[in-house]
């Protein structure tokens, strides 16, 4: 399968709740609670970005390999157990995943005007004076292509390698019955 890894969302829960002003205090990260409810911490290697809730809940983005997100949670874990916060046990995290965003290259050059008439009408959208990029809904599994002249995609919305992997031929093959009347030609 030809795709690339381009971001990761995932999410877990350190503890039952964290007081954010103590951890912006202690670990001197800026937190603007009037701007955003959630205090961001960055990690440099991995580069991922964790944002800190005071649910105890963390959101991690950016990665673009599942163990960086394990990585990078595990060195936030490890700075606030340093300062003695109460966590979780980190062997009880549960770390999720919530969004895969993938790169693809269909290999041709498309017509997006011809393909949008191609598809189905209640599950593609464009508008090209708002968004250059032909956008198709897919169910099972359900996932967003953002589709380019180029015949470069980006994916997004799956919560597995799968789910990628199944949206990915299933595109292919809904392309394949009429691809040579949407590329566009040298």
């Amino acid at each position: 399968m030809t795709y690339k890894v381009v971001n990761m969302v995932a999410s877990t829960r350190l503890t039952q709740s964290i007081d954010l002003n103590e951890v912006s205090d202690i670990l001197g990260i800026d937190y603007e609670q009037e701007q955003f409810p959630g205090m961001v911490y960055r990690v440099a290697t991995p580069k991922v970005c964790l944002l800190l809730f005071r649910s105890g809940r963390c959101v991690a983005a950016g990665a673009k390999d599942i163990n960086h997100v394990h990585e990078a949670v595990k060195i936030l874990y490890d700075d606030l157990a340093a300062h003695d916060f109460e966590l979780w046990p980190f062997d009880a995290i549960d770390i999720m995943l919530q969004n895969i965003v993938v790169t693809h290259n269909i290999g041709v050059g498309l017509d997006l005007e011809r393909l949008v008439i191609s598809l189905p009408f209640e599950h593609s959208e464009y508008e090209p004076e708002q968004f250059p990029g032909l956008i198709y809904h897919i169910k099972d599994p359900d996932v967003v292509f953002l589709i380019f002249a180029s015949g470069k995609c980006v994916i997004s919305g799956s919560k597995t390698f799968e789910d990628v992997e199944a949206a990915i031929k299933k595109v292919d093959a809904e392309f394949a019955e009429f691809l040579e009347f949407v590329t566009v030609s040298s």
